[in-house]
């Protein structure tokens, strides 16, 4: 499995449940397939700007960045469907939520995309190559 994909695992099961310590992580990514060690996860918290913050109790959970999270959430919930025709990828979308998941869409796949194009409720995404269209329509079907 690609970096890429690992920091999406990361950056989701710290966005779904209360991870309090890097080998947590460590082990999610084992179950999920993906090997990694405590010094990769580390880099990776790091760069996906991920912070702990404190509990009540004294203890402390790892959370993403606010405008991360609002962000990805709100484009998950607004796209309906996803199709892949050779490099391009196709999506439906809620009608007038384009500019907020095309914005996050450039971000997310930056590498892969070679053009976004979008109207009130479409977006046409042309890849870089094939293969890269599948992995991203692979990424959005499992949001």
């Amino acid at each position: 499995m690609n970096k890429k994909d690992r920091l999406e695992k990361i950056r989701r099961f710290v966005s779904d449940y209360d991870i309090g310590t890097q080998e947590e992580i460590v082990e999610h990514l084992r179950q999920s397939g993906i090997t990694a060690t405590q010094a990769t996860v580390s880099r990776d918290i790091k760069e996906l700007g991920i912070v702990k913050i404190p509990l009540k109790d004294n203890t402390y959970i790892y959370e993403l960045p606010k405008t991360m999270t609002s962000s990805l959430r709100l484009a998950e919930n607004n796209i309906l469907s996803c199709h892949v025709l050779g490099n391009m990828i196709n999506l439906t979308l809620v009608p007038g939520s384009t500019a907020l998941v095309k914005r996050h869409l450039r971000t997310e796949f930056a590498q892969e995309l070679f053009s976004i194009i979008a109207d009130n409720d479409s977006i046409l995404m042309v890849a870089v190559t094939e293969q890269a269209a599948d992995s991203i329509s692979n990424i959005i079907h499992h949001w």
